[in-house]
């Protein structure tokens, strides 16, 4: 919401005949505060490998510093039928698929015990295909974060029809957090977030510097300037200026750099910089046509070695 619109918002008439505003003025400023990132309830998929092992205790790590609570929810799916079996061993075909993803989840919950001690967790087996029945679940939970692992796009099946993560973070309007296979690292001390210089990147970047101040990270928002032949030292400035007037955070760093292929700048300024962590926004069309492509976002979730932070701009 801009300032104009805040201004522009309905007033009532006291009795003394002034006017008063339904709700008080308030600033730019004030409302990037009024939305920090929020979490309350995390929603953990897995499947019961190591990454996605690494992918709870980050979620547990999470929901220590943010006073949240866990579902750890495991999505199998309904056996392999034909038309002409017999409705009853349909049903026992089913049953049996069930406690049987009942039982792994609750060893797998045995097992992790001690790891998510003091959490307030639950977990829960699901049957569905695996993207549609995550969400689903995420949103009758009123989840504010998903935390998975992902396996990359390697395998043909992968290639072909793409991952559980990849659906997950395209389809949701939930923030996800994906952590690559190679990932050992926890701890998330520096984020970048690529940004193009629109009047969004203000709510985007604050939404990232709520997480920020929670972990303790620090975030380099880096604006990419594909013109390589074009130094625009004015807009630089101008870019500076705007946020500086609009965000005050010591957490926050800018940097533009020359760079015609965005994904390869990211991975190179993620290598130069120690970056933990990257923020993308999942949007698809109008100002974010260019950095914030979903085909960048990706190639980040897919081919990183480092855990993606993706977020839908429109749900700001």
């Amino acid at each position: 919401m801009t300032e104009d619109q805040l201004n522009s918002m309905p007033h009532t008439t006291t009795g003394t005949g002034k006017r008063e505003s339904i709700r008080p003025r308030t600033t730019r400023k004030e409302l990037f505060k009024e939305r920090l990132f929020k979490v309350e309830r995390i929603v953990v998929p897995t499947d019961y490998s190591g990454n996605a092992d690494k992918a709870l205790l980050m979620a547990a790590g999470i929901a220590r510093q943010f006073d949240a609570q866990l579902l750890v929810v495991h999505a199998f799916h309904m056996p392999f039928t034909d038309e002409h079996m017999p409705p009853d061993m349909l049903k026992n075909l089913l049953e049996a698929q069930r406690l049987q993803a009942e039982t792994e989840i609750k060893h797998y919950a045995e097992k992790h015990g001690v790891d998510l001690a003091h959490i307030r967790v639950e977990f829960r087996a699901i049957m569905g295909f695996a993207s549609e029945a995550i969400i689903d679940l995420a949103h009758k939970y009123q989840a504010d974060l998903i935390v998975l692992g992902t396996q990359g796009a390697n395998s043909l099946e992968d290639r072909l029809f793409g991952t559980v993560t990849w659906n997950i973070i395209k389809q949701s309007d939930i923030p996800v957090i994906a952590l690559p296979d190679v990932q050992e690292q926890i701890a998330v001390k520096n984020i970048m977030i690529p940004f193009e210089g629109t009047e969004q990147d203000y709510e985007i970047i604050s939404y990232l510097l709520g997480f920020a101040e929670k972990v303790g990270a620090s975030v380099h928002a880096v604006h990419f300037m594909q013109d390589t032949n074009t130094y625009n030292k004015s807009l630089i400035e101008k870019l500076q200026t705007g946020f500086r007037r609009q965000i005050e955070s010591e957490r926050l760093q800018l940097h533009f750099l020359a760079e015609k292929n965005i994904t390869e700048g990211i991975k190179k300024f993620a290598a130069r910089n120690d970056i933990d962590m990257i923020g993308m926004v999942t949007h698809n069309h109008g100002l974010f046509s260019t950095i914030f492509h979903m085909s960048v976002t990706r190639n980040i979730a897919l081919y990183s070695q480092i855990p993606l932070l993706a977020y839908n701009c429109d749900k700001l």
